[in-house]
């Protein structure tokens, strides 16, 4: 995968989750471009200056809730790909989530294998997505 050089942002109030998130990136040599932020103010912030690829976005945190920060993600960039995370086993959370814009929804605790394998499903989605509109245009 790190042919390509994907650049991923991870908001999460949790430094150990941001972390952990950082190192099963590492690990599985998905690429070298991660960035983090502890809330969802500067995660926002850092979205706009660092051009992600990839956000691995928090449901609950404590300054702005993450649903909010999903939409303003997608009133930025309407084609952002946005895996959220959340504690939370809850229907409309879910929901919420994939209609707000989500590729996909992660419960807490997670597997990880399982998350590496959504995070590379999801960069070559993009990519495809990405190959897809230079070929059109």
């Amino acid at each position: 995968m790190k042919k390509h050089f994907f650049r991923i942002l991870i908001i999460d109030d949790s430094e150990a989750m941001r972390y952990l998130l950082k190192q099963i990136i590492d690990r599985n040599d998905i690429t070298p471009y991660v960035e983090d932020a502890p809330n969802g103010v500067s995660g926002v912030e850092k979205f706009i200056q660092f051009k992600p690829d990839l956000v691995i976005l928090d449901l609950r945190m404590p300054d702005v809730d993450g649903l909010d920060v999903l939409k303003k993600i997608h009133e930025l960039n309407p084609a952002s790909y946005v895996i959220v995370i959340s504690s939370s086993t809850a229907k409309i959370d879910t929901q919420d989530a994939i209609k707000f814009g989500a590729c996909d929804y992660i419960v807490k605790p997670f597997d990880r294998n399982e998350i590496a394998f959504k995070i590379i499903k999801a960069l070559r989605e993009k990519a495809r997505n990405d190959q897809m509109k230079e070929y059109l245009t």
